[in-house]
């Protein structure tokens, strides 16, 4: 199949019109209209690289004192007065 050939255009000045900022941002917006956002996907095993990474370690994720802070404060909810030893917050 034979391609067509597009005509040149002429513009009065001899320069090509620029798109405006306005029309830039109204093309834009219409594509976040939609409602649909795309869905950002990983790269294949990262995932799981992280996983293992951490499945490794055997540092904590949550600092010692916000961990038992936060320990107290659910025990407190389910039985007021609970009392924590140092040894049992640590093991968990």
């Amino acid at each position: 199949m034979v391609r067509a050939m597009q005509t040149t255009r002429i513009f009065p000045n001899g320069k090509t019109p620029r798109m405006r900022v306005a029309e830039i941002d109204a093309r834009k917006s219409t594509t976040r209209i939609s409602g649909v956002k795309k869905y950002h996907k990983f790269k294949p095993g990262s995932f799981a690289l992280e996983i293992k990474k951490y499945q490794k370690s055997t540092e904590n994720l949550i600092p010692k004192v916000p961990f038992q802070r936060l320990v107290q404060e659910i025990g407190q909810k389910i039985k007021p007065g609970i009392r924590f030893q140092n040894m049992a917050i640590a093991t968990l």
